[in-house]
């Protein structure tokens, strides 16, 4: 019975609050075309290192995020799928990103990075002004930093101005993020 149970969890956790139905099937496909055609759409990053700056674009997905800040009519859990409100009017979420930077960063042209984000609403339920504040991990050149983040979200949780730092490679990095989802 419990793993009758667990099963169970499992499975609501994954197919969300969506039912089966053909329109809400037509529905999810739909969304997941905008979802991937978004999510080609690349933040600006700009990395100051000790000895070299670089630009850089960077991709992000987020794969779970918890949602303190709605009603009890939306679930508080979500997978990849994240409408904006459910991020600016007060969640915690995972997120992985990858970057590209143009001149090499050492050896390599890649960096990758996981990150744990919160979003505090500021003005207006966060629609306005929100806070984000949090920790990263990055690899870059087979050597990893652990970042602090700090930075603002506003137009609706759309737009995320980020600056991180890693006070042990003494690395600065701030970004523009642009989040449809």
């Amino acid at each position: 019975m419990k793993q009758t149970r667990i099963i169970l969890v499992l499975s609501i956790l994954l197919l969300g609050t969506h039912s089966l139905s053909a329109q809400d099937s037509t529905t999810s496909n739909a969304r997941l075309r905008t979802w991937l055609l978004l999510q080609a759409i690349p933040s600006l990053n700009w990395t100051v290192f000790p000895n070299q700056t670089n630009f850089a674009l960077e991709w992000r997905a987020t794969p779970i995020l918890y949602s303190f800040g709605m009603t009890r009519l939306d679930p508080p859990w979500h997978l990849f799928f994240v409408n904006p409100p459910e991020r600016f009017a007060g969640s915690v979420e995972l997120n992985v990103s990858g970057q590209i930077y143009p001149s090499s960063i050492g050896t390599t042209h890649y960096a990758w990075s996981g990150q744990l984000l919160g979003h505090i609403p500021l003005i207006e339920m966060g629609e306005y002004l929100g806070l984000n504040f949090g920790g990263a991990v990055y690899r870059f050149n087979d050597t990893y930093s652990t970042f602090g983040v700090v930075g603002l979200s506003t137009l609706f949780g759309f737009v995320h101005w980020n600056t991180k730092y890693a006070p042990k490679d003494k690395i600065w990095m701030t970004s523009l993020e642009l989040r449809f989802f």
